[in-house]
């Protein structure tokens, strides 16, 4: 009976401990972010760039952020008991994002049809336009100073504007969970995407 008790005892500690973070944001912004761990303050400080921090956050109950920008403004954000993964725009533009169904990008060499190209270019265009958003569908329109969650999987992984989906691949979430990649990017980011895709039309 013991031996049946202390064998058990390390898999209670594991589930005492949780294994990883409940919740998650990811803060972007223009310029550069700091966040204070012991009470969640955010710190921006405007410039070029950007830059984005993620916060982990404990406990099945509300958590009120506080952002703090160079100028001496403060705003509050509060996130949700939901657990998840969730991305705060503290930019002064718009963020679209969407899943990506094999990881990646692009199609690398793969050839694409006319008419599946014209198909991406209308549905970017809709991305940046607000349309047909919604989590059912898989896409995220992020305006300033919005918090929107993403996934109930902590362990997703988002990749923010101007960073790319590593080639090579991405490692699975420790939490054991399905990999789920996003991939989010500014509107004008998009739209050149839509230009470059347009040439690709004529």
């Amino acid at each position: 009976m013991k031996k049946t008790l202390f064998g058990l005892l390390p898999l209670a500690l594991l589930a005492a401990c949780g294994g990883g973070a409940e919740k998650k944001v990811l803060v972007m912004v223009k310029g550069s972010v700091s966040v204070a761990k012991t009470d969640n303050t955010i710190t921006v400080k405007e410039g070029t760039g950007y830059s984005e921090e993620e916060i982990e956050l404990k406990g099945n109950k509300p958590t009120t952020l506080t952002a703090k920008t160079s100028d001496g403004k403060s705003t509050t954000i509060d996130v949700p008991a939901e657990p998840g993964y969730y991305i705060l725009s503290l930019r002064s533009d718009t963020v679209v994002g969407s899943f990506q169904q094999s990881g990646t990008e692009s199609a690398g060499g793969q050839v694409i049809s006319q008419e599946s190209l014209k198909q991406k270019i209308d549905s970017l265009d809709q991305l940046t336009k607000g349309a047909n958003v919604s989590a059912a569908n898989h896409n995220y329109l992020v305006a300033p100073n919005q918090l929107v969650k993403v996934t109930d999987n902590a362990g997703a992984r988002i990749f923010g504007p101007f960073r790319r989906i590593p080639a090579a691949g991405v490692e699975p979430p420790a939490n054991g969970k399905p990999l789920e990649i996003y991939k989010f990017s500014t509107n004008n980011e998009v739209r050149e995407t839509i230009e470059k895709l347009k040439k690709m039309t004529q």
